[in-house]
C-alpha cells in the first residue's frame, strides 16, 4: 500500500480540487446548462420567455431603421410589457399580442416596442376609469399551434379583454420544412439521445463540464442553423444574408399547409368566444419582391429555408396564400382583421429585413392597431361578452 499512497493522496487531491471548483463555480458564477430545455421540457407551454429577462441588442452598422443598443426585457410573467398583476385590477383593460418574432421586435427598444406605442396610443382617449395594459406574449419562431398553447395554458388564465394573433411566417415556415401539426414526429429529443450527446448531457450537469462544452463550441463555430437560430448581443443579419447567398436559388415552389393553419385559426376564435374575449387578427406583411425599394433586397435572408434559396416571388406568394386563409376565418367567424400585409409598405422604411420591423415599423403597426381598435369598437370594460365578437 506505501508504494500507491502517494498516487492515491495525489488523486484525492485531485478529486478534492475538482469539486472545490464545482461548488465555487455554481454558488458564484453559475452558467446556464446548455441541454435544460432537453431535460426539463415545459409541455404545456413549449415556447416561453423567462421572467425578468434583460437583453441588450446591439445594431450592426448600416441595418434598416435600427442602430446603437437597444433593450428587451420580459416582466414579471415572462411578457414584454408593464408588471402584471394578477388578479387583474378593477378598471384595467387588458390586452395580449401573440405572435412570433415579427410581433416580439426583439431589435426594437422597449420603449418603441409595438406594445409600447399601442398601450400609448390607447390611453390618450380611452374609456373613463379605464387602465389600458398591453403585454406581448410574442416569442421568435412560435407558430400557430405554439399560440394554442400559450392561450389556453396561460392566457385565459390571466382574464384577457383583447387577442391580438399576428401570424403567418412561422406557419409557412413549418410548412417548408414538413412540420407535423398533428405532433406525432419525432420531437428532437431522441436524435440528440446519441451515446456522445447522452455523455454531454450528464457533463452538463456539473458546471465544469457546460463550461467544456461552451468552449468545445466556440472552437468550432458556429452552424449555419446556429447563425440563423441564436440570439446574439449583436444583430448578425450581414451573416445570415452571407449564408442565403451561398446557396444557389431554386425554381421550386415553397410548400404551404393551409388546411391545418386554418384548423388552428378556428381553434383561436373558438377558445377566445368560449371565453368571452374579444379577437382580432393581423396578417402577415413583407418586404419580398418590392416594387418600390429595390435596395432592401440586400438584406433578405429568410428566403433560404432548410438549405434551399426560394425566390423572393414565390415565398412572397406562398405567404399571401397563408394570408388569405386568416382573411377567409375572419370572415367566416366574424373575427375583425387588419390587413397590415396590404398597408405596410414593402420598403426599409418600415423593415429590417424580410419580415421583421424597425423602429418606425413598430410604431406604424401600433398606431394602425390602435385606430383599428377604436374604430371597431374593441375597447369596451365590459367582458361579460360571450359570442359578442
Amino acid at each position: 500500500m506505501r508504494k500507491y499512497a502517494g498516487l492515491i493522496i495525489s488523486v484525492v487531491v485531485f478529486l478534492l480540487s475538482i469539486a472545490a471548483g464545482e461548488m465555487f463555480l455554481r454558488t458564484f458564477v453559475p452558467i446556464a446548462d446548455p441541454y435544460e430545455s432537453l431535460k426539463s421540457p415545459r409541455h404545456y407551454i413549449p415556447s416561453q420567455f423567462p421572467t425578468n429577462l434583460h437583453l441588450t441588442i446591439e445594431a450592426e452598422e448600416g441595418l434598416p431603421g435600427i442602430a446603437g443598443k437597444n433593450l428587451f426585457t420580459t416582466n414579471n410573467m415572462g411578457f414584454r410589457g408593464d408588471p402584471l398583476v394578477s388578479p387583474k385590477p378593477q378598471g384595467e383593460f387588458r390586452i395580449f399580442l401573440i405572435g412570433g418574432s415579427t410581433a416580439e421586435c426583439l431589435t426594437v427598444d422597449d420603449s418603441q416596442s409595438i406594445n409600447a406605442v399601442l398601450q400609448n396610443e390607447l390611453m390618450k382617449d380611452g374609456p373613463a376609469r379605464t387602465t389600458v395594459k398591453v403585454y406581448n406574449a410574442s416569442k421568435s419562431g412560435d407558430r400557430s399551434y405554439d399560440h394554442i398553447a400559450m392561450i389556453v395554458h396561460r392566457l385565459v388564465h390571466l382574464e384577457p379583454d383583447l387577442l391580438i394573433v399576428f401570424a403567418g411566417f412561422n406557419d409557412l415556415n413549418a410548412s417548408m420544412k414538413n412540420a407535423d401539426y398533428l405532433h406525432y414526429k419525432n420531437n428532437g429529443y431522441e436524435t440528440r439521445l446519441t451515446t456522445p450527446g447522452l455523455a454531454m448531457m450528464l457533463a452538463t450537469e456539473f458546471e465544469l463540464g457546460r463550461r467544456v462544452q461552451y468552449l468545445v463550441k466556440t472552437l468550432a463555430g458556429k452552424t449555419d442553423r446556429q447563425v440563423f437560430e441564436e440570439i446574439p448581443v449583436k444583430t448578425n443579419y450581414k451573416e445570415k444574408v452571407r449564408v442565403r447567398l451561398s446557396v444557389p436559388v431554386s425554381d421550386d415552389k415553397p410548400r404551404t399547409d393551409p388546411a391545418s393553419y386554418r384548423r388552428n385559426l378556428t381553434t383561436i376564435e373558438g377558445v377566445a368566444r368560449a371565453h368571452g374575449i374579444r379577437l382580432m387578427f393581423m396578417t402577415q406583411p413583407s418586404s419580398w419582391n418590392s416594387p418600390i425599394d429595390p435596395g432592401i433586397k440586400d438584406w433578405h435572408w429568410m428566403t433560404y429555408r432548410a438549405g434551399k434559396t426560394y425566390r423572393e416571388d414565390s415565398m412572397d406568394e406562398a405567404l399571401t396564400s397563408l394570408n388569405r386563409v386568416m382573411l377567409t376565418v375572419s370572415s367566416e367567424q366574424g373575427v375583425p382583421v387588419l390587413d397590415l400585409a396590404k398597408s405596410i409598405p414593402k420598403s426599409a422604411e418600415f423593415f429590417i429585413d424580410d419580415v421583421h420591423f424597425n423602429a418606425r415599423g413598430a410604431r406604424e403597426i401600433g398606431t394602425q392597431l390602435a385606430s383599428f381598435i377604436r374604430n371597431r369598437g374593441l375597447l369596451v370594460p365590459d367582458r361579460q361578452r360571450h359570442g359578442d365578437v
